[in-house]
């Protein structure tokens, strides 16, 4: 439940403060992505090891993004990217690992489907933003010109990707940029297809034994 608290402030909590604000928008995503992870850190306690690991990469991010807000480099950009991409590939993990073998069907695992799901997305939208700043050119319909929304831009084309909605007004075009975007779209299907078949599997199992006579 924290993580998804933490996830959602990221997702929707970002663009909802830029347009009622107006405040540069890679500023307002950077702090709702540090309040993410001290959200999610509460999700990481119930294991000694990814908590002590959570809390280095926290403290970590909060160094980066103040040095890159200071600074503005695309050195400390890239730094940050990296560490809030490892934290997220840790929390998915951890989270895909109570979904996939849990002992029991409850309300945990459900959000932590959930999750999984959104925490796939986010780390797509963080590799296409390397992608974005390294490959000039790799994507269209995304207006060079704003530099204040571009992150939340790639946070969009990201899910619409994954659910294959395709409404074509951002595109990829270079080749590493395609090749995400295929695995991206073959990702999300799986996902949906497989684990929450799987999960919705279990919960009927679960309540057949439940009711089922001694």
């Amino acid at each position: 439940m924290y993580l998804l608290g933490g996830l959602l402030v990221v997702l929707v909590a970002g663009p909802v403060v830029y347009e009622f604000t107006r405040q540069p928008m890679p500023l307002v995503s950077q702090i709702a992505f540090t309040t993410t992870l001290f959200m999610s850190l509460w999700s990481l306690m119930e294991e000694r090891k990814w908590f002590i690991a959570g809390i280095v990469l926290v403290i970590a991010d909060v160094s980066m993004t103040v040095l890159h807000l200071v600074t503005g480099t695309l050195w400390s950009e890239t730094m940050t990217i990296l560490i809030e991409m490892t934290f997220c590939m840790m929390s998915l993990a951890f989270a895909l690992d109570h979904v996939l073998f849990g002992s029991k069907m409850n309300i945990n695992r459900i959000v932590g489907a959930i999750c999984v799901y959104l925490l796939l997305g986010v780390i797509l939208s963080q590799a296409n933003m390397l992608i974005y700043r390294y490959l000039p050119g790799s994507f269209n319909g995304i207006d060079v010109t704003e530099a204040s929304t571009e992150g939340f831009t790639l946070v969009y084309y990201s899910f619409v990707t994954m659910t294959t909605l395709g409404y074509g007004d951002v595109t990829p075009e270079g080749a590493l940029a395609r090749v995400l975007a295929y695995l991206a779209a073959i990702a999300g299907q799986f996902y949906i297809a497989i684990l929450v078949a799987m999960l919705v599997s279990q919960y009927i199992n679960q309540m057949n034994q439940e009711r089922a006579p001694d």
